[in-house]
C-alpha cells in the first residue's frame, strides 16, 4: 500500500510540474525558463546536499559513474523535453514522453536479466497503446 501511496504523490508531483512549467513556458519563453528552473534546482540541491554530505564519503566508484551518466541522459533528455514542450501542447509532449519506462524495462530485461509476468507484459502493451492514443 505504502508504494501505491508513494506513486500517487510522484504522478501528483510530476503532472504539476509539467503543467506548471508549461505555463510558465509559454508566458516567458524557454530560455528565461530554463535559467529560473536552474536556478531553483540548484538551491534545492544545496540544501540537498548540505543535509547529506555529513553521512557519506564521497568515493569515485563504478557506482559513481553510473550515476553520473545517469544524470547526464536525465538532464539532457530535461532540456529537449522542455524545448519540446515550448513547441507543442502539453496535451501531446507529457503522455508520449512518459512512456520512457519502456527503455528501463527492455534495458534491465537484457542487461540485468530482469523477469517480467505476463501481467507486465499487457501492461506495457496497454501503456503503449495509452501514450499514442493521448499524443494523436
Amino acid at each position: 500500500m505504502r508504494i501505491i501511496i508513494l506513486s500517487i504523490v510522484v504522478i501528483l508531483l510530476w503532472g504539476m510540474w509539467a503543467f506548471f512549467f508549461k505555463v510558465g513556458v509559454s508566458s516567458i519563453g524557454i530560455k528565461e525558463a530554463l535559467v529560473w528552473n536552474n536556478i531553483v534546482a540548484i538551491m534545492i540541491s544545496i540544501v540537498v546536499i548540505s543535509y547529506l554530505i555529513r553521512d557519506i564519503e564521497l568515493e569515485a566508484s563504478k557506482g559513481a559513474f553510473y550515476v553520473t551518466i545517469a544524470t547526464i541522459f536525465g538532464i539532457t533528455g530535461s532540456i529537449i523535453w522542455y524545448f519540446g514542450l515550448e513547441k507543442y501542447k502539453a496535451s501531446i509532449i507529457v503522455p508520449f514522453t512518459a512512456l520512457y519506462p519502456l527503455i528501463t524495462v527492455t534495458l534491465s530485461i537484457i542487461f540485468l536479466r530482469e523477469k517480467i509476468s505476463i501481467q507486465n507484459l499487457i501492461g506495457i502493451f496497454l501503456a503503449v497503446a495509452a501514450g499514442i492514443l493521448l499524443s494523436i
